[in-house]
């Protein structure tokens, strides 16, 4: 996901909470930050927490 497009969803998601059901990897200018997105609220997600979270909700 590109970091402006991060930042608007960020912006536009506001405080609700989020459960983060999915994250992509965040670009910068086409290189990779080496940060993960939220797809959904735009939020930067650390993905080795991200993925004890997703099996504990399985």
């Amino acid at each position: 996901m590109d970091a402006k497009k991060a930042r608007a969803l960020t912006k536009n998601w506001g405080d609700k909470p989020c459960n983060h059901p999915s994250i992509d990897k965040e670009y910068d200018a086409g290189s990779s930050t080496g940060d993960y997105i939220c797809t959904q609220c735009g939020q930067v997600i650390d993905k080795d927490e991200w993925k004890k979270e997703q099996e504990k909700n399985e």
